[in-house]
């Protein structure tokens, strides 16, 4: 029951994410309380997508926080570059990393 649940607020709530990202620079001074709304609702998700072993929506979720946090634009590029980078890494990490073959006696 409650994946069930997990799994259908999961899906409510990206379109809500992005629904309210778009709106942000339109809410004139509540701009800093829907910003800060979307990114924690984000960071929610990420918390719950890494626990579920679910890294693709992970990393989508974090662009998502870096995009909004209140950074400079410059300092969110080589934030989102440093993070692409670690991933890259980590996958060649993952895909070349060699298993010890056993040693069959003859």
């Amino acid at each position: 029951m409650f994946q069930v649940f997990a799994h259908i607020m999961k899906w409510m709530s990206i379109p809500v994410l992005l629904t309210a990202s778009m709106f942000s620079y339109t809410a004139a001074r509540y701009e800093p309380l829907l910003v800060a709304v979307v990114m924690l609702g984000a960071m929610a998700l990420v918390q719950q997508a890494v626990h579920s072993g679910q890294y693709c929506w992970a990393a989508g979720l974090v662009a998502i926080v870096v995009a909004f946090s209140p950074l400079f634009l410059a300092t969110k590029i080589f934030l989102v570059m440093g993070l692409i980078c670690m991933a890259t890494l980590a996958a060649l990490v993952a895909a070349f990393h060699t298993e010890p073959v056993p040693v069959s006696e003859a």
